[in-house]
């Protein structure tokens, strides 16, 4: 299966500081910061996952361990050599990443000329 990636107005090669910079661009809504979601990035040989990390629910112990990434979710790499990001399921990171690599290493890594515009999308139809 290949993988999809959209381009970023990332410096090159992306370190940390420049990863955290494209989370923040790229996949934060403008009302993150106001929930108190913020990303936990974790960095590979070739890659960062993006990880978003929910505020405990109100009446929470606020030392408890954080909640892992809801079901459904995804998380997101940020390609080193690119700065291009895709979207995978939320599986734990490090298999993220190995898959990723696998993706790089056989080919199967297509960076897309321009992110897809919400009409570009096949939206299920409400029942």
């Amino acid at each position: 299966m290949d993988i999809h990636a959209y381009p970023t107005k990332a410096s090159t090669p992306v370190d940390l500081t420049e990863a955290e910079r494209i989370a923040d661009r790229y996949l934060s809504g403008d009302d993150d910061v106001e929930r108190g979601i913020t990303n936990l990035l974790t960095e590979f040989d070739c890659c960062f996952t993006v990880v978003a990390i929910f505020p405990p629910p109100p009446g929470t112990d606020p030392h408890a361990r954080p909640a892992p990434p809801a079901i459904g979710g995804s998380v997101s790499v940020i390609d080193k050599s690119t700065g291009a990001v895709s979207y995978w399921p939320s599986y734990p990171t490090d298999l993220v990443a190995e898959q990723y690599a696998d993706a790089l290493r056989t080919g199967r890594l297509i960076i897309e000329p321009d992110w897809p515009e919400d009409n570009d999308i096949d939206w299920p139809e409400d029942e």
